[in-house]
């Protein structure tokens, strides 16, 4: 292979890998993640407001990456505070999955 398609297929691989998407993507809860109260519902045109809820009586720190899940499209978020036991966090996205309003599975 030449040098020029090696790089051009270096850059899409590393643009694939390397993109928020694909990383929720491939991110699956494990055995010791967890679990979050997880809620989507219709914020407007093109977006959905998804609305994480700890349940546990840990805080979950500022800069926590957190998980969503629907269908089998994931997302991610980064905490933008810590969020208290019996807390919650809100946050929009246009991922089409969560364009139902309902349930969906939530994690860190």
């Amino acid at each position: 292979m030449n040098r020029p398609t090696m790089f051009v297929m270096t850059a899409l691989a590393a643009t694939f890998f390397c993109s928020p998407e694909s990383k929720a993507l491939a991110q699956q809860p494990s055995p010791s993640s967890v679990t979050l109260l997880c809620k989507t519902s219709l914020g407007g045109s093109g977006f959905a407001i998804v609305t994480l809820s700890n349940l546990t009586t840990a805080t979950i720190p500022k800069g926590q990456t957190l998980f969503a899940m629907k269908g089998n499209e994931a997302i991610k978020f980064e905490a933008a505070e810590a969020i208290p036991d019996n807390g919650s966090a809100t946050y929009r996205t246009s991922a089409t999955a969560f364009q139902e309003a309902g349930d969906c599975t939530g994690w860190y």
